[in-house]
């Protein structure tokens, strides 16, 4: 089977009181490559009723917030297998749902043990039949990541248009080391080096060996700065010579972008260890100092 789309939707624990907050999140997790596929777009469908809530829209992945739920749509690729769909399905839901965690901005909680599984496709037969095939291909996927006492039942309905669905409930503890056996969240990032703004605090606090680097202009650092050694990205080609390949280098710019491509020049000459910030002083300024002037 190789449905047009394979939807996975995860039950909230703690519902969200209010989805304003995730259009800024939605909106970061762009900037920052913190979600799987290509992302286009933020969405905003809150005035419909019972519609999708806030949606990431991408090219080959969805993701839709509402109050009672969480989903992930994954869009067919080529000849992708309706097994391959609902893996990635599953690895790009978990992954986002723990990026709408540690982001905290959103007032809410997931279950990651209870959801379903939808195909949506009419040319693949009618619903029951369709079902009968959803849950015979997939037990083994299910069964495999959740444990056998996962339960996996169709979604019986009598409405003719609802597409097949299964529901898939587990032990809370089974579904801890699902995303690690799916290969773990493949987020592109801003950069392949990537590290977080709490990850630079907290080395920050170890008082740990390393060089931060900032890429700015001199005017941006002289408005706000971490104090960090300055050195504008459009420089740092004719200034390598100035830092000592064996350090620790972690660089920052104001939102990432310019610390990527930093890193990726130091790499290429052969500063094996140089890091980019995801997300950078606007990250720094929302995640760990809310205090720290904006521009």
């Amino acid at each position: 089977m190789n449905p047009l789309r394979v939807s996975v939707t995860f039950a909230t624990t703690t519902p969200p009181q209010d989805l304003e907050p995730a259009i800024a999140v939605f909106h970061r997790f762009i900037q920052r490559g913190l979600v799987e596929g290509l992302i286009l777009d933020v969405a905003d469908y809150r005035h419909v009723p019972r519609g999708p809530g806030v949606l990431l829209v991408g090219h080959d992945v969805d993701y839709g917030l509402d109050e009672q739920s969480f989903t992930v749509v994954r869009k067919r690729r080529a000849d992708d297998e309706m097994v391959t769909q609902v893996r990635d399905a599953l690895r790009m839901g978990l992954g986002a749902m723990q990026a709408i965690t540690d982001d905290g901005d959103l007032e809410v909680a997931f279950d990651p043990a209870r959801f379903t599984v939808t195909v949506s496709d009419r040319r693949l037969g009618e619903p029951g039949e369709v079902t009968s095939v959803l849950r015979e291909e997939l037990a083994p996927l299910l069964t495999e990541l959740y444990g056998a006492d996962a339960k996996i039942s169709p979604v019986e309905s009598d409405d003719p248009r609802r597409s097949p669905s299964l529901s898939v409930e587990a032990e809370r503890a089974a579904a801890e080391g699902v995303l690690d056996a799916l290969g773990g969240a493949q987020a592109p990032g801003q950069s392949p080096w990537d590290i977080s703004v709490e990850e630079l605090a907290r080395l920050r606090e170890q008082d740990a060996d390393f060089v931060l680097l900032d890429v700015r202009e001199e005017s941006e650092y002289e408005t706000v700065n971490l104090g960090g050694r300055l050195m504008p990205l459009a420089s740092l080609s004719e200034r390598l010579d100035e830092l000592d390949r064996q350090d620790r280098i972690v660089v920052h710019c104001r939102a990432g972008n310019r610390g990527a491509t930093a890193v990726a020049q130091l790499r290429e000459a052969g500063f094996d260890d140089a890091w980019n910030v995801n997300g950078a002083l606007v990250a720094w300024s929302e995640c760990i100092d809310p205090t720290l002037p904006r521009y």
